[in-house]
């Protein structure tokens, strides 16, 4: 059979990356890129180093879109063979012997092309030598050897023996050629994790650097003071005082009030007047500096705040000012130098910059110099102290080599130190989290002994003082939370989950596939979102796209902006990157919100523009300061979530008044409980619209003062609970991002209720006086210091069940600091617990939160940590609470809602039996759980029209349809199903088709939703093609009329992947979280389609379709 050459690329690709998944599912390591996966399996099964070039070769030519040729074709089908044989440890079939040449292609040896860049994994090393298998290139060589002890007094690799491990990726940069060896000017260490570069040089204290401070800052709240307000304002005005020749200190002040409205009312040390007159002089020096700055570069040419990732140096960071002629280098500090203070006073360098500030501006400039072949005498770099006037104010620097190669001997400690942590724990670490250990310099003056030592020892004694239990929960959770940014950021498998490293891992073409880039945009409109803005609101027009191209793309997600030239494949490491947040999505237009407008708006230009996802450090750096939120929190706040202590209950506490028989029982028990409560709330069972209604009025009404936090883990869940406040006239507050908000509750926001008078008191004023504020979880992660303003009475967590532990527990945990002038005694700082009480809402058993790592690594042996309910760190903090519940035996503190109004009783037949035969939901019912037959008036056209209009459970089984040109996530058999059906429908309800209530489509892969659309195309019904065809992930939270659930697999190893979110409960019965969600979206009726020879090998799958089989809704498609 014939096969296009851009389809045998993608062929051989697929199957590369199915082998290597299918070889690797069961190790305990983050490979991300396809080489080392490819590397990690020759090494395992001990392939010849012939045949592992000859494989590497074969995933290089299916990486690319150019046509592979026919004589490489035959020795890459070979190579894939051989690799296949060995992983699977079996014989190549007979029938493809004679097929493909019995010996490896004959190739001329050359050396290699490019000595600058050299990616590749090591094999072995001794004390001399590392020698490394060549991943980014042909190599005449099987093995390659880096001579990394006889090196230049400047370049020190010694410390690399300590990091090094079998198939660990380095990156060797300007490397020389002596004999057979090979010595690189400089190693990177796991290139395809990207350290910030502003985390990295924070670590260079005076005192030194160790690996362990780089942990150490991310336990560490992220500070709101005096220092960071200023520093923000003084970032704003050097950006307006660039761009506006009209420049007004107070516009600046009120565009940065607005945007920082919070951190100005919670920072506790902030001074009103203080500030304005620092403000001031910030103003003036940096408008003198900009002056002189700009008498020698162009000043149309620069730009603010790019963004950009450096996978050649491991590094990713913002650049404060630049000119895209890159001949102008700038990065501003706001605080205080103590070189330029004490006039005459040196650093070690001989000058008056600060090394930490040194180091962050040196690694910017070497990613300008490694991303776009820079000549290092082109760029001038400064230093710009914007609290001083000129000469002190703005330094040139020199690009220092030698404290480059430091920073990036820092920057590859530190991430061996996470991929360490990865595999072997953070217990092993925790005692070396100690001044002396961080005290690499061994500094032994007054400054640190009456400075720095006691805010490390602040920070570190509590690691120290952890009771057993409490030592192993947060040992165990950093672990796993560490674990799971090492796979964020290098990908645990190619095609597995999301990691950053895809942005250069993976080809063009798996991108577009997967629909994690737009390619060949235009920019049709550049505007401003407010008058003191840049221009930030960005529309690009989308090209006619492949038609089975499905964006994965969604309203509210982080991505970057970026130029290309024609004719040039789009590629993040060459270019500036423009972060902002997508807002608008569309057929043929796409709006992107930049971070960070640009005054001048011809900056942003270029042939074409491609947009890919762009990711944060901020989930994990959150995350870890939540476990250490809860390590020193209150000792009973700690006991109670560790189940050490009995939550209290107030029985004689009654309702204020009556809200509704179904609720009441559950409100009055939820009012009782003074630590937490826990409601379980089933699909259907109005746990938004109703129960946390009822929840809030009561509350309300109990106190007069009474403060309440509601939060959500999702933007689309807070959204809902703000629709609940909204519709029943309850004020409030919702902290966030206005372009993360649905439009009609933008007026609730911080900034919109301030608009009309922002001043400092109004701010606080309405934040105290606010008796409701609502947000994600994520969004009070990162602000916290609301804390320091108020406490809440009460926090409502809907969505329990799908927020990890380590990102709901800190913030349960925090503590409110209340100052002497807030006392009336003159002691030190008070802490009360900023939460009193905490109602948990979820249902355990739909979806939980997404976790990339495997089952078995988050899995917990500690017996320590069983005993609490602890059996897996990919569980809720919710679902843990309810086993200690359950344990004890008590019932006041958890809450069941049983009536459910969304399922007719034929369709909650199932889920009722198999998922919740403990709850025993029950039908409320409503008038269309009482119908007895469908609303289908239309008269039937044939028998297919007949038995819908007659049956809620229906399977239509589905024939095989595999084809080489089909991705095995869809199936094109079931795509012509759904499409039949969904016409049938619409046929029978076009009188009251509403294509957001009557029918939905619900897939496992993505790639099946395009199939869908296309066949939909086809019926040219535009009703249709608005309806709602998603995962079951996206799902979750929505209901329609009629659910359509597509199985689309094809071979039975894809069972794994489809009920992947299982659990045993009691024993007994296996629920499938997936498989119930699915079915609980449906009111009306649900249809199912799948391979029944396929889905027969799952037990539950088979007694599903048993079921509907007995209910005489079983029907053949012909």
């Amino acid at each position: 059979m014939q096969v296009e050459p851009q389809l045998q690329n993608k062929l051989l690709h697929e199957t590369l990356v199915l082998v290597c998944h299918e070889g690797l599912k069961d190790t305990h390591h983050s490979f991300g890129n396809l080489s080392s996966q490819v590397e990690a399996l020759c090494r395992n099964h001990h392939i010849a180093a012939k045949d592992t070039l000859a494989i590497q070769r074969m995933r290089r030519h299916s990486n690319t879109l150019a046509p592979i040729l026919p004589d490489d074709l035959v020795y890459d089908c070979r190579a894939l063979a051989l690799f296949i044989s060995y992983v699977f440890h079996q014989d190549i079939p007979s029938f493809l012997v004679g097929k493909i040449p019995n010996t490896q292609q004959a190739t001329t040896a050359l050396p290699l092309a490019n000595y600058k860049y050299i990616r590749c994994s090591v094999r072995s090393w001794d004390d001399k030598l590392i020698y490394v298998l060549v991943h980014n290139q042909e190599s005449e060589e099987e093995l390659l050897a880096i001579d990394y002890r006889n090196t230049p007094d400047y370049i020190d690799f010694a410390y690399l023996t300590t990091l090094l491990r079998e198939g660990m990726q380095l990156n060797l940069l300007d490397c020389e050629v002596k004999g057979k060896k090979i010595l690189p000017r400089i190693i990177v260490v796991e290139p395809d994790y990207l350290l910030d570069i502003s985390t990295i040089a924070n670590c260079f204290e005076y005192f030194g650097h160790h690996p362990l401070l780089y942990t150490m800052n991310r336990l560490k709240a992220k500070p709101c003071n005096k220092y960071t307000i200023l520093g923000n304002f003084a970032g704003a005005a050097l950006d307006d005082i660039i761009n506006k020749s009209d420049f007004d200190i107070a516009d600046t002040f009120r565009a940065n009030f607005r945007d920082k409205a919070l951190d100005f009312a919670t920072a506790a040390d902030f001074n009103g007047a203080e500030f304005k007159q620092n403000a001031e002089q910030q103003v003036k020096n940096i408008q003198q500096i900009v002056e002189d700055l700009f008498a020698h570069f162009d000043r149309e040419k620069a730009i603010l705040e790019p963004s950009f990732v450096c996978e050649q140096l491991g590094v990713q960071g913002r650049v404060d000012l630049m000119t895209t002629d890159m001949q102008l280098l700038v990065e501003q500090k706001s605080g205080k130098n103590t070189y330029i203070e004490r006039k005459g006073m040196r650093n070690k360098y001989g000058s008056i910059h600060i090394e930490k500030h040194y180091v962050q501006v040196l690694l910017y400039f070497g990613i300008l110099q490694y991303n776009f072949k820079l000549n290092p005498r082109k760029t001038n770099i400064h230093l710009l102290y914007s609290k001083y006037p000129l000469p002190d104010g703005l330094i040139e620097i020199e690009p220092l080599q030698k404290l480059i190669f430091e920073a990036i001997k820092y920057r590859n400690q530190v991430v061996a130190t996470e991929f360490w942590i990865a595999k072997n724990g953070f217990a092993k670490l925790l005692p070396l989290f100690t001044p002396e250990t961080l005290n690499v310099e061994k500094m032994a003056n007054r400054f640190y002994y009456e400075y720095k030592l006691p805010e490390l020892t602040n920070t570190l004694a509590p690691l120290h003082k952890l009771t057993p239990l409490e030592r192993a929960y947060f040992t165990n959770m950093a672990t796993f939370v560490i674990r799971e940014q090492v796979i964020s950021k290098v990908g645990l498998q190619e095609g597995i989950g999301n990691s950053t490293a895809d942005l250069w891992n993976m080809p063009l073409a798996s991108k577009k596939d997967t629909g994690n880039i737009y390619t060949e945009l235009k920019i049709k409109r550049k505007e401003r979102s407010g008058i003191f803005n840049g221009y930030d609101t960005i529309t690009l027009e989308i090209p006619t796209q492949a038609e089975d191209f499905l964006p994965n793309f969604r309203r509210g997600d982080m991505v970057f902006l970026y130029a290309y030239r024609r004719g040039n494949e789009p590629d993040v490491r060459q270019s500036i990157l423009f972060k902002g947040v997508l807002t608008d999505i569309h057929t043929d237009e796409i709006t992107i919100h930049l971070n960070d407008g640009q005054q001048n708006k011809d900056i942003i230009s270029g042939d074409f523009f491609a947009i890919e996802h762009a990711s944060s450090d901020i989930m994990g750096t959150t995350a870890l300061h939540s476990l250490y939120s809860f390590i020193t929190s209150s000792e009973r706040r700690k006991a109670l979530l560790l189940g050490q202590c009995e939550p209290l209950a107030d029985l004689t506490k009654q309702l204020t008044r009556s809200y509704h028989p179904t609720y009441d029982e559950i409100v009055l028990k939820a009012k009782q409980a003074n630590d937490y409560f826990l409601l379980i709330g089933p699909p259907g069972t109005g746990k938004t619209s109703m129960a946390l209604q009822f929840l809030v009025r009561e509350t309300l009404a109990e106190k007069e003062d009474s403060n309440i936090l509601l939060l959500s883990y999702t933007n689309r869940a807070v959204d809902e609970i703000c629709g609940m406040l909204s519709e029943n006239d309850i004020d409030y507050i919702r902290i966030g991002n206005e372009f993360s908000c649905n439009p009609q509750f933008k007026n609730h926001l911080l900034a919109a209720k301030i608009a009309q008078n922002p001043q400092l008191e109004t701010i606080k004023n309405t934040i105290i006086n606010s008796r409701i504020m609502v947000c994600t979880t994520s969004t009070l992660a990162s602000h916290t210091n609301i804390f320091n303003l108020k406490s809440f009475d009460l926090a409502i967590v809907d969505e329990a069940s799908q927020i990890l532990e380590p990102n709901i527990i800190g913030i349960l945990s925090e503590q409110r600091h209340i100052n002497n002038s807030q006392r009336s005694t003159l002691n030190s700082q008070f802490s009360t617990s900023a939460i009193k009480k905490f109602i948990l809402i979820g249902d355990h058993k739909q979806l939980p939160a997404v976790v990339q790592q495997p089952e078995q690594d988050a899995r917990v042996n500690n017996p320590l940590l069983q005993e609490i309910g602890l059996y897996s760190c990919a569980n809720s903090l919710f679902e843990r609470l309810i086993l200690t519940e359950r344990k004890a035996g008590r019932q006041q503190f958890i809450g069941t809602l049983r009536k459910q109004g969304r399922m007719h009783p034929e369709i909650a037949s199932f889920p009722n039996r198999m998922f919740y035969a403990q709850e025993q939901l029950e039908c409320v019912p409503l008038a269309h759980q009482k119908e007895e037959k469908l609303p289908y008036y239309e008269p039937s056209r044939d028998a297919k029209d007949t038995f819908i209009k007659a049956h809620r459970m229906i399977f239509i089984p589905s024939k095989y349809c595999k084809q080489p040109n089909y991705s095995d996530k869809t199936n094109i058999e079931e795509a012509r199903i759904v499409a039949d059906v969904l016409e049938r429908i619409y046929h029978q309800t076009k009188a009251n088709f509403d294509a957001e209530k009557t029918v939905g489509v619900i897939v496992p892969y993505r790639n099946q939703i395009a199939m869908i659309r296309k066949e939909l195309e086809k019926l040219n019904i535009p009703a249709l093609e608005a309806i709602s065809i998603d995962t079951v992930e996206r799902y979750q939270g929505s209901q329609r009329d009629v659910i359509i659930y597509s199985f689309t697999i094809q071979n039975a190893y894809q069972l794994e992947f489809l009920t992947a979110n299982s659990f045993v409960e009691n024993d007994q019965h296996i629920i499938d979280r997936k498989l119930n969600v699915a079915i609980t979206r449906a009111r009306k009726q649900m249809i199912l389609t799948g391979n029944e020879a396929i889905l027969k090998q799952n037990p539950l799958f088979a007694s599903l379709i048993e079921d509907i089989k007995q209910q005489n809704g079983y029907i053949i498609d012909e």
